[in-house]
């Protein structure tokens, strides 16, 4: 296969093909990475994730915050939940969310961006 000269050095150190792919993350965390992205790729989780990272929040100020309804909420606080991003805490009656590590890492890296 011919390749351009201006990468084939870098390309031939780093192994090639073979190299490159076994580099790569493994099929479970290339599921993760997507799952984040996919989580992400919705205006209100993106939105609800950026707000959360500043201030730990109930649901119904969630719901004020963005119009939904609490069932819709939910829906995306879950999908947000399920990738690793947030969690809750329960204080009374209510679940308090914030974001995990990752969840803030990203955001700061995201925040980087603007």
């Amino acid at each position: 296969m011919e390749i351009p000269d201006s990468i084939r050095c870098e390309f031939e150190e780093r192994g090639g093909i073979d190299g490159i792919t076994k580099l790569l993350p493994g099929d479970q965390r290339i599921k993760d990475i997507t799952s984040i992205a996919r989580a992400l790729s919705d205006p209100v989780r993106l939105r609800v994730m950026l707000a959360l990272c500043m201030q730990p929040m109930c649901v119904c100020l969630l719901v004020s915050m963005t119009g939904y309804a609490y069932s819709k909420m939910s829906y995306h606080l879950s999908v947000l939940k399920d990738c690793g991003l947030v969690c809750a805490r329960q204080e009374g009656n209510y679940l308090i969310y914030y974001p995990t590590d990752p969840g803030r890492k990203i955001v700061e890296w995201i925040e980087g961006w603007w």
